[in-house]
């Protein structure tokens, strides 16, 4: 059973990754930038844009803990609303 999780970067909260792990150590990452301007409480636009060839590439865990230092988990909730 594949599970997805979502991550914010610390720094620039417009950036994110999208880690697919499917419980047999294989686990792969989608990067991507995450837009939404709201005006009075209504968003006007969303834009979502895949860094890279936006296909999900295999990372080993080591260097995927490595990256994760710079990221925060983002539930589906928190992502699903700032997009709707």
């Amino acid at each position: 059973m594949t599970t997805v999780k979502f991550y914010r970067n610390k720094r620039n909260e417009n950036k994110y990754i999208e880690v697919h792990n499917d419980g047999h150590y294989h686990n792969s990452v989608r990067q991507f930038m995450l837009w939404s301007y709201r005006k009075w409480n209504t968003i006007q636009s969303f834009s979502k844009n895949f860094t890279g060839d936006g296909h999900l590439h295999r990372w080993r865990r080591k260097h995927l803990n490595e990256l994760l230092d710079d990221y925060e988990p983002v539930t589906k909730e928190e992502l699903h609303s700032m997009i709707f």
